[in-house]
């Protein structure tokens, strides 16, 4: 996030790194460690909706990738949990009847868990395009694991609708050229393009109307309860509110200050500084509102 674009601050629910977390537990990497460095902690149980900013998560799956030698991180987390991986988000997803019943409500819901991350659908002659693409104020040097992981989640998806032999008809990838045959046997002979300025899976239009299999899930189906509180709870649309938000989610930090706040938001305390002149608010007020809000709650 450059000193002169920050116009948005991209956020994501915490529940994001539960895959990643379980994967890297398993493997005996000191997760914790890391996840101190970035700022964050294991999510617990209550603050699995809560709201960080995406650079901070980017910036954790970066970091660890990179210290522990896994430059694969984002291929090797999909599978280690069902859809309760994405919280209420995935309990929505969870309820689709049919593939396009499923995208439909990725359309309409993604970005009330992820800020930073646009989705779309493009139809053509007979094809289906589904698509993936960042917010460009994210540094793209970061990506890769979050690119990795969309992906993955994507074919999770599409070879539990279709069968584990499910093979797209062409795919587009955001990030530098590797073997995806590695963990998507079939693979090979596929059309692959990198490096590209989304992620892109191209399907047959036909695979629309494929029912799908109930999700093997352990959480209970979404009710208007959860859908409301999810709705409730969205990334705010203003960048005061956004902050109020990514605030929020470090109060628990012994060094909670605008510094810490512009290393996780991925900006300099200088433009965080401006920007909240400019807005005419102080980040000591607002630190100051977001703790009696929280003491209330």
């Amino acid at each position: 996030m450059g000193e002169s674009t920050m116009t948005s601050i991209p956020l994501v629910r915490l529940v994001t790194l539960a895959p990643a977390i379980a994967y890297l537990a398993s493997e005996g990497v000191p997760v914790r460690r890391y996840l101190r460095r970035a700022g964050l902690s294991i999510p617990s149980v209550e603050r699995l909706e809560t709201l960080v900013p995406l650079h901070q998560v980017c910036d954790f799956l970066s970091s660890v990738a990179r210290a522990e030698g896994i430059n694969d991180l984002g291929l090797r987390v999909t599978g280690q949990q069902g859809m309760e991986h994405l919280g209420v988000y995935g309990r929505l997803l969870a309820q689709a009847l049919t593939l396009h019943d499923l995208i439909q409500t990725a359309l309409e819901f993604s970005s009330l868990y992820n800020s930073g991350l646009r989705i779309w659908v493009e139809r053509h002659e007979g094809q289906v395009r589904y698509c993936q693409k960042f917010a460009e104020t994210l540094p793209q040097d970061q990506l890769t694991e979050a690119i990795h992981f969309g992906l993955a989640s994507a074919m999770a998806t599409s070879r539990y609708a279709r069968g584990a032999d499910w093979q797209p008809n062409r795919i587009e990838l955001a990030s530098d050229p590797i073997d995806l045959a590695a963990y998507f046997p079939g693979l090979a002979d596929l059309p692959l393009s990198f490096n590209q300025p989304q992620t892109s899976i191209w399907f047959d239009l036909a695979m629309l109307s494929t029912p799908l299999p109930a999700f093997d899930t352990h959480c209970p189906p979404a009710d208007e309860k959860d859908r409301a509180s999810f709705v409730t709870s969205a990334p705010a649309e203003d960048l005061v509110g956004q902050l109020e938000q990514a605030i929020e989610s470090a109060l628990g930090h012994p060094k909670m200050s605008l510094g810490l706040t512009a290393a996780i938001i991925g900006t300099s305390p200088r433009t965080l500084q401006r920007r909240l002149t400019e807005q005419g608010a102080s980040f000591s007020r607002l630190l100051q509102g977001v703790r009696f809000q929280n003491a209330i709650r």
